[in-house]
Formats: C-alpha cells, sequence, structure tokens
C-alpha cells in the first residue's frame, strides 16, 4: 500500500471516530418518568378501596404517599392497594428515583385528587361532540358544577348514552365509527362490544339498558343483545323507518321511541317489551332525545324544528314548554326524579339545559362559556 493511501485510510478512519463519538455525545438519556392510574371500589363511597396501577417509567425506587399520612417505600413496581376508611379529598402522590436523576427532562414526582363521599353520588354524564369525550358533572352539589372527563374515550358521533346501574358500567353507541362502547362507571375499562364486523349491528343511534340486556335504534327497528354485546338481533322490526332514541317505562313495560322524518314517517312510537303492540302516537315530528316519567303519566320529547314537549303517555295533551331550543338539536335527555328536573342539551347554543318536570322555570344550566358541545345524556343515582 501506498504511503498516500494509507494516509487517505488513517484520515476515514479519524473522521468515522470522530463522528461516533460525536454521537454518542448527544443520544439522549433515557427519562425517568412517575405516574400512576386508580380505580376506586364501592362507587368512591367510604370505606372504599383504591387501586394504585404504578405505570411510572424507568424508575428505581417508589414512595407512594395517600394524602391521609400514610405512605409505602418499594422497590418495585407493584400495583399499590390502600383502603380509604372516611370521606374527604386527598391528594395521593407518588414520587420515583432515578439512575438518571438530574436530567432536565425527568418528571420524578405524579399527583393525583381523590374524592371519597360519604353517601352515593348523583352523576349528569354526556358526550362532548367536539372533543369527543364523555365528561361528566355532579349534581347534588350545591356550588357551580364542575365539568370532569373520562381520561379515555375515543368517539366520533355518539347519539345514544346509558347506565347499568346494578353493574356499573356506562354504554355509549358511536354512529359514525358503528361501535358500541362500554365504560366503567368512573371511565376505565373502556371496551367495545361490537363493531362494523358485528351481524346485526349497524349505525347505532339511542340506547337503553333494560335487565341483562341492551336495546338500540338502527334503520329499520328496534335491535336487542345480551349485556355484554353477545347475540345481537332485530328484536322489532320497523321496516322504512329510522328509530331515532328510546326511553323504557317500567311500570307498564313499554318501550317510547322517536322516528325519523323525511324518507321516514317521523312521530313519536311506542311497543310492548314483548314486541307486541307497535303503535305510533304522535304524528309528523321529526324526533330527537326523547325520556319517560311513568310515575307521573309524561313523556318527554325533541321535534326538530320546533323544540321540547312533554305529553301523557298516551301521546295526548301534547305541550311545548323550550321553544327555544327549536333547531338546536337535542339527542340526548336525563331525568332527575329527586330534584324533579329533566336535562336536555342544546348543541347550537353549545349549552345544557334544565327544567322542572312540569315544563316551567327552564334555564341554562351548563353555560356556552364552559365550552362543551353536548349530545347524548344519563343520570346515574347509584341510590
Amino acid at each position: 500500500m501506498s504511503i498516500k493511501s494509507l494516509f487517505i485510510n488513517c484520515v476515514i478512519i479519524i473522521v468515522l471516530v470522530l463522528s461516533c463519538n460525536k454521537d454518542d455525545e448527544n443520544f439522549p438519556l433515557p427519562s425517568t418518568q412517575s405516574k400512576f392510574s386508580i380505580n376506586i371500589s364501592n362507587n368512591s363511597i367510604a370505606p372504599a378501596q383504591a387501586e394504585f396501577i404504578n405505570q411510572s417509567v424507568n424508575a428505581t425506587d417508589y414512595l407512594w404517599k395517600f394524602g391521609t399520612g400514610d405512605s409505602l417505600y418499594t422497590t418495585s413496581k407493584d400495583t399499590i392497594i390502600y383502603t380509604y376508611e372516611n370521606p374527604g379529598t386527598y391528594y395521593a402522590s407518588l414520587t420515583v428515583t432515578s439512575s438518571n436523576p438530574n436530567l432536565h427532562y425527568n418528571n420524578l414526582y405524579f399527583e393525583k385528587k381523590i374524592t371519597i363521599n360519604d353517601k352515593p353520588v348523583k352523576r349528569l354524564f354526556f358526550t362532548d361532540r367536539v372533543e369527543n369525550k364523555v365528561k361528566y358533572i355532579i349534581i347534588d352539589e350545591q356550588s357551580a358544577p364542575v365539568i370532569e372527563e373520562f381520561s379515555s374515550a375515543t368517539l366520533n358521533k355518539p347519539y345514544g348514552m346509558d347506565i347499568d346501574t346494578t353493574n356499573g358500567k356506562i354504554y355509549v353507541t358511536d354512529y359514525a365509527e358503528q361501535l358500541l362502547n362500554r365504560f366503567n362507571w368512573d371511565g376505565s375499562g373502556q371496551e367495545i362490544l361490537m363493531n362494523q364486523a358485528t351481524e346485526n349491528f349497524n349505525s347505532p343511534l339511542g340506547i337503553i339498558v333494560i335487565d341483562n340486556n341492551i336495546y338500540w335504534c338502527e334503520p329499520g327497528g328496534i335491535h336487542k343483545a345480551n349485556i355484554d354485546g353477545s347475540e345481537p338481533e332485530l328484536y322489532i322490526p320497523v321496516p322504512g323507518e329510522y328509530p331515532q332514541d328510546l326511553c323504557y317505562d317500567h311500570i307498564n313495560q313499554t318501550i317510547f321511541f322517536t322516528n325519523n322524518l323525511g324518507l321516514e314517517t317521523g312521530g313519536v312510537w311506542k311497543v310492548n317489551l314483548n314486541g307486541s303492540g307497535l303503535t305510533k302516537i304522535i304524528e309528523d315530528i321529526w324526533g330527537g332525545a326523547i325520556e319517560v316519567d311513568p310515575d307521573n303519566n309524561r313523556l318527554y320529547f325533541y321535534a326538530g324544528y320546533e323544540g321540547m314537549y312533554l305529553c301523557d303517555l298516551n301521546g295526548e295533551n301534547k305541550t311545548l314548554f323550550d321553544s327555544s331550543n327549536a333547531g338546536k338539536w337535542a339527542w340526548g335527555m336525563a331525568i332527575d326524579k329527586d330534584s324533579g328536573k329533566i336535562y336536555y342539551p342544546n348543541r347550537v347554543d353549545m349549552t345544557i339545559m334544565r327544567a322542572n318536570l312540569d315544563g316551567s322555570n327552564v334555564e341554562v344550566f351548563i353555560p356556552s362559556t364552559a365550552n362543551i358541545n353536548p349530545n347524548a345524556m344519563a343520570i346515574d343515582t347509584y341510590r
């Protein structure tokens, strides 16, 4: 090899070595992140057991503080169980250590607020069409309502929502994605029970839970499945029609539903739970949300370009009680019998409205300044 060739090779080797050293120097060290999620038993009513799921990354030691004065130190990334015996507001935290503690992009401390209640909590749940999330408000409190949200919710056009209070599950239909979602009452554990590939499931709208079954609206009728989404079927055929939302009268074992108006004939319909007695009780309305108060012989429904109505269970004595909602599309509705209120959304004004059960005292409950776009809606009393 010539001296010139040897010199060139040496230069190449030196450049490569320097380049490698430079890359090594600039390669970022892995960060350490403290994080956890929480599942709380007994609907957060004291005594409640909290499950702290450790989601930290690259940590070596863990110091848990539960906001009660109690703490726990561990060197393993375990899920921690802690019982809150008394109601109150607690700030649980996790402080971790790192093998590279001085990195500016470490997050060695994480904290979450926990509320433990002394009695069951009443929540108004609703979906937000802009942020594609499930949100809720505690409506037992006298102070101004605070909007909270599920940490996980992948939704697109959620038209239907109902709550299985026996098992603490929330069902949400997604019309655009053709999905049926199920959540735990606290927003954890999102599951997809049915999707586009599911037989007898397509373009779901309103949904209700009755005993161990779920019922939902689709073009052509009311569908039914087991509460886990298995064995879906077309239960009540309504050929050529497009049911929008539905509700259940537990006293008379009757399902009421609204119908689309366009290619379909519109109206408010009723049918016995066993599928018999299909009858249209109100003609020529473009149906939206519907809810029933059988104890007081009242049925509530939204007519697209007219507003909010109430009537008797047989469709008589129809009364328009909120014309301000005309053309502003309410797809969800929920009754709070304890306080004698009915809640419903205004999607155009981006508010949540409420009124007395007799239709009086219509008012804005959540104003537009809250920056929500409410759609599906349900109340969970857990009482």
